[in-house]
């Protein structure tokens, strides 16, 4: 069956991505090999520097991220925007302005999450 998102509404739930808090949205999780979810960060946030086991896309739906990936420049990233993380590549983000952006990237955990 598909699944339709039309407004993520109140299933909104706080968590910490690398030591930042922020509020997320599970689109879907644990299947197709792949999860994704909306997340909201206030403007100031900052998730330092990681790396992930697989691949992430972000696309940016409102607001401003600054995103650092070692050996590169510095990018802003506003609405419309997307960049792509491939495995193992260490970056950072920070959120310049009140920023609410939809992740998909390849599933590291196992079994179904909400």
């Amino acid at each position: 069956m598909s699944t339709f998102v039309l407004e993520p509404g109140s299933a909104w739930q706080t968590v910490d991505v690398y030591g930042a808090s922020m509020d997320k949205h599970v689109i879907f999780e644990g299947a197709y090999d792949v999860r994704s979810a909306y997340f909201r960060m206030a403007a100031g946030c900052a998730i330092k520097s990681h790396r992930h086991t697989k691949w992430v896309q972000v696309v940016v739906l409102s607001g401003e991220m600054l995103v650092t990936q070692a050996g590169e420049p510095e990018r802003r990233v506003g609405p419309g925007q997307c960049y792509f993380v491939d495995a193992g590549e260490t970056h950072s983000e920070q959120a310049l302005r009140d920023t609410v952006v939809l992740v998909t990237q390849g599933e590291d955990r196992p079994g179904p999450l909400s």
